[in-house]
């Protein structure tokens, strides 16, 4: 198979020989990244995001200064033939008379302007293929989006304004949800969500925030206090003790408060956190409404075997060979349990006694399927969480 693969490839290197490129061969002189089958990016500009430009020639009036723009990848110098823009975010009208000049050997972008407007913030947009037909990944997250959520964007300002005026580049997202995949005992929690970039208060409404129970009734929210920084709701009603409940964020709904004109793609909340994108799912995270903690594990080495206390007392018939392993540098170490739900504080514990004789250092697995004996599963994470059978829940020592 292999020799027939060789023998098919040589009229297509005979070819590509004759034509003095080989489109399939690797050169290793290409920085790492480069080529076919990457997504180029923007990977520097100067002025950085939100950066001042500063005049370059002081002794002629006016401020002459360059944005030089780095690509990560070789771009198809025609590609960006008429793909370069540059708005005066202020005013919303577009520069003209750009001298703009690429350098194919240094993957750099040339835009200079001989008077920039001085109290004034720009937006650089701009689109390109590198030299092998790839499009410019402008929100860097490794896919083909198209335009405009793929431009590339950079954003800078002259003095007699600040960099408050220069509009968003990325759209918003959520820094922190409380309660967030834990448990609370509290029947009428604070809800709070709070976002990095500042936000349109009026799209902080209920009617965009969503609390559902697990057993799928929706439960009504009254918002308590609002910023553009954070949000702060209340269930209208107690929450049960026992159910999971499950908080969405309407993500085309709720926008940034950003400068005038910044692209109105780039308003609405990056759930996902991986750029503006046409389809941006909505944002969801859940707490669990319990008194009940879920066990948790802790293992310790004994004479021929190991240890597993838990902190409540356990369903022993969870506790079985397929729900406790151990392991050594050969493989599984086949053993037998001794279980017992009144060890020290009236807890279970299972000591695992090894049938062989074992190699290298010992490890252990508890699956989270194991359960207390009113039902809730392990929480075997490093810190446990309360909620317990998650899928990350599985516990290796």
């Amino acid at each position: 198979m292999r020799t027939t693969i060789l023998l098919a490839a040589i009229p297509l290197l005979i070819v590509c020989c004759l034509e003095g490129v080989n489109p399939l061969d690797v050169n290793t002189d290409l920085p790492l990244g480069t080529g076919a089958g990457n997504l180029p990016c923007v990977s520097q500009v100067a002025p950085s995001n939100r950066g001042q430009l500063l005049d370059d020639d002081p002794d002629v009036d006016g401020i002459q200064a360059t944005v030089v723009v780095t690509f990560s990848d070789f771009m198809d110098e025609a590609s960006l033939a008429g793909n370069v823009t540059v708005t005066n975010t202020l005013t919303g009208q577009d520069i003209t008379n750009l001298s703009i000049t690429y350098n194919a050997d240094a993957r750099k972008l040339y835009v200079r302007h001989a008077d920039w407007t001085g109290s004034s913030a720009y937006l650089l947009t701009l689109k390109a293929t590198n030299s092998w037909g790839e499009p410019i990944d402008g929100n860097r997250n490794g896919e083909a989006d198209d335009g405009p959520y793929d431009d590339a964007l950079g954003t800078f300002y002259t003095s007699g304004v600040s960099s408050d005026s220069c509009v968003f580049v990325s759209p918003p997202r959520i820094s922190g949800v409380e309660p967030d995949t834990i448990r609370t005992t509290d029947t009428l929690p604070g809800i709070t969500v709070t976002f990095d970039t500042p936000m349109d208060t009026t799209t902080l409404v209920a009617g965009n925030f969503t609390l559902t129970s697990e057993s799928g009734s929706s439960v009504p929210l009254n918002r308590l206090y609002v910023s553009q920084g954070s949000v702060t709701f209340e269930p209208g009603q107690a929450l049960r003790h026992g159910y999971i409940y499950t908080l969405m964020v309407a993500s085309s709904r709720v926008l940034a408060e950003a400068p005038w004109n910044t692209p109105s793609y780039l308003l609405a909340l990056d759930a996902d956190r991986d750029g503006a994108e046409a389809a941006e799912p909505d944002y969801s995270t859940y707490f669990l409404c319990d008194t009940q903690s879920a066990p948790t594990v802790s293992i310790s080495g004994i004479t021929n075997g190991l240890r597993f206390d838990f902190d409540q007392q356990m369903d022993l018939a969870t506790l079985t060979p397929e729900n406790i392993r151990a392991f050594d540098g050969v493989g599984y170490i086949p053993g037998t349990l001794e279980t017992t739900n009144h060890g020290p504080g009236n807890v279970a514990r299972v000591d695992y006694y090894f049938s062989r004789s074992t190699s290298g250092a010992d490890r252990a697995f508890v699956a989270k399927e194991v359960e207390s004996e009113d039902g809730t599963m392990l929480d075997g994470q490093d810190y446990p969480n309360g909620i317990g059978g998650e899928p990350w829940d599985d516990f290796w020592w």
